[in-house]
């Protein structure tokens, strides 16, 4: 599947079939795209907690203000910032060149220690670009997903036994899809979002090639 189509089958879903599982194979192969996701300095500040087991997934839709997605689906995955991820530095470069590791490390430290929104908000930032992939992944292969935040992040944490330096930054659902999906709802016009050099700039309004024919500005002279 092109990304391009990964991209727009990919939807939000709702109503998941409680009959359909996913094996911890098919898991750990999506798993090992997601830890591939970006994040500052590497640091890979998230933790993901996959709840399949049934009674679970029943105590997890009561900390999620009963929404039966999470009791129907075939995995309802916890993604984690990890506040404290700076920490890792040394052994996430424990194999750089010493000259690598003397100037990176301090650096890291400097930048994170004892600044606990910059810890807060680059935790969210990194789990969320690892949900992204996630979800992407998911939908490459046949599973649909749902991102959530409607849920109590303090009886989530409870429950699924966090640790202090970790903070629930949203919950996927992945499984089947059981309903057909709804239209894709509104989205904002390209060229009121995306504004050229400033904000106050023009909007983007550029029409792309049509597939499969190139484009004449890369096509050499004479072509």
């Amino acid at each position: 599947m092109e990304f391009s189509e990964i991209v727009q089958q990919r939807r939000s879903v709702k109503s998941y079939d409680p009959d359909k599982t996913i094996s911890d194979a098919e898991l750990r192969e999506l798993f090992d795209e997601v830890v591939l996701s970006p994040s500052s300095f590497n640091l890979q500040n998230w933790t993901f907690i996959a709840v399949k087991d049934s009674a679970m997934k029943k105590k997890l839709k009561e900390a999620a203000w009963g929404q039966s997605q999470v009791k129907d689906c075939s995995a309802a995955i916890l993604v984690c910032g990890k506040l404290d991820a700076y920490q890792d530095a040394p052994k996430i470069y424990k194999d750089a060149p010493k000259e690598v590791q003397e100037g990176l490390l301090p650096m890291i430290n400097n930048f994170y220690e004892g600044k606990e929104q910059l810890q807060r908000d680059e935790a969210i930032r990194s789990a969320s670009l690892a949900a992204m992939t996630l979800m992407y992944g998911a939908t490459s292969r046949g599973w649909a997903t749902g991102p959530m935040i409607g849920f109590d992040p303090e009886a989530v944490s409870r429950l699924l036994k966090l640790t202090p330096n970790l903070i629930p930054v949203m919950i996927v659902v992945l499984g089947r899809q059981k309903d057909p999906p709804r239209p894709r709802s509104y989205r904002h016009p390209v060229e009121k979002v995306v504004r050229l050099n400033t904000l106050d700039g023009p909007g983007l309004t550029g029409m792309p090639h049509p597939p499969n024919k190139p484009d004449p500005a890369h096509m050499p002279a004479g072509a």
